[in-house]
């Protein structure tokens, strides 16, 4: 199946206050230059069209003989849909097979890696699009009141590219031209026209640097020249740490008594628990190895082996030796955010998920808002993937 990619960057920059795509980023380059280039240099990308604005369209045109790929450069529409549905029925005259990847010209910082993990995605989900969770508190307001917390945890941030099959894309449009008004209220982004026909989104969670550029502001807010080294970007005072853990599941018939313990959480109706000398609380395990990364130190199984060995096995006790070894270093030592990600098939967190919030707060004597907990099943890829065990990655950001 060909892959084409739809850049759309006929938008007017209203709430930039000017011509945001060809206004340089940090690196020197024009925003719309930087956008293509990453299509360009992808090998899975077949052709490029260019969806430009009536008063860009002569130096669109001129992209052409920088930009191979690029098939054809189209005038845009008074509004995305009408931009979209414009390059999708110029491509429909010779491409009844192929996957549109439709992207922002104002995200220019997609990274090449993920592109390409993402149409490999795409070829086993079809509809994919891009983007994050939120990691900050979100709440919903109502005549300037706050009315609601929201769980941010189901909260994702939409980006780009939004990908689909040609076919799809236009069964969606033509289901839309259909509707009564339809010029009054158009889908604001590909996922809420593919919607409209019920079509099932997957998500493809990109880093978070892959942010639309909206307003001036933005320009400021990633540095394209340091991106590859963020600790480049950290005050003095500021470190970053990172620490994994893996733990097998054994039946409780191997270990009686023993319960199945996840941050600190007990999950007293499994018939599993972790294969392990202590507790095995493998998001414990990997927080101690991560506090002790960011002041410098080796690993936490320097300690922790021994006080196993004299029947300590709760690694409640670990953390605490951790965060000890660590405020003896740097006496002004405070954990800023805790990034935890869990691999696994079982047990399913999302129903405990706050209650594993609430333990690690408390455990780390920080604010449950400092705490990200994601999860994913492995979708039967990985031995976590096949229900044989679990993986927890941990990455967190210290003051010292």
């Amino acid at each position: 199946m060909k892959n084409i990619a739809v850049i759309l960057a006929g938008g007017s920059g209203q709430r930039c206050g000017f011509d945001k795509l060809f206004s340089p980023t940090e690196n020197g380059e024009i925003v719309i230059s930087q956008t293509l280039k990453i299509f360009q240099n992808c090998p899975k990308i077949d052709e490029i069209i260019l969806v430009a604005s009536t008063s860009n369209l002569i130096q669109a045109e001129e992209f052409k003989n920088n930009f191979q790929k690029i098939k054809k450069v189209i005038t845009g529409g008074a509004e995305r849909f009408f931009s979209l549905e414009k390059a999708l029925k110029f491509l429909q005259t010779e491409n009844k097979d192929a996957r549109i990847i439709v992207h922002n010209g104002a995200n220019p910082n997609l990274k090449n890696d993920e592109l390409l993990a993402g149409l490999e995605f795409s070829r086993e989900k079809k509809s994919v699009i891009f983007g994050f969770m939120m990691i900050d508190s979100c709440k919903q307001i109502f005549h300037g009141k706050i009315i609601k917390s929201l769980n941010r945890a189901e909260i994702f941030q939409a980006q780009t590219p939004q990908i689909s099959t040609l076919e799809t894309f236009s069964q969606a449009c033509n289901f839309f031209n259909q509707k009564e008004n339809n010029q009054k209220n158009p889908p604001q982004d590909e996922a809420e026209l593919l919607q409209l026909i019920n079509e099932e989104i997957f998500i493809f969670q990109c880093s978070n640097s892959n942010s639309k550029i909206t307003t001036a502001e933005d320009f400021t807010k990633f540095s394209w020249e340091k991106k590859s080294n963020i600790t480049k970007l950290l005050p003095n005072n500021l470190r970053l740490g990172v620490g994994e853990d893996s733990h097998r599941f054994t039946d409780t018939k191997n270990f009686p008594g023993k319960n199945l313990i996840i941050g600190g959480v007990i999950f007293p109706n499994e018939k599993y628990c972790w294969q392990a000398n202590s507790d095995g609380d493998l998001i414990l395990h990997a927080l101690c190895n991560a506090i002790l990364s960011g002041v410098g130190e080796p690993t936490f199984d320097t300690f922790a082996s021994k006080m196993c060995r004299n029947g300590i096995t709760n690694s409640a006790e670990y953390l605490a030796k951790s965060l000890s070894i660590a405020q003896q270093k740097f006496p002004k030592f405070s954990l800023q955010n805790c990034i935890i990600s869990l691999e696994g098939f079982r047990p399913k967190i999302s129903p405990v998920h706050n209650e594993i919030i609430s333990s690690l707060a408390k455990l780390l004597n920080i604010s449950q808002e400092k705490i990200g907990l994601t999860y994913t099943t492995g979708e039967n890829l990985t031995d976590f993937g096949k229900g044989l065990g679990m993986h927890c990655l941990v990455e967190i950001l210290v003051e010292v």
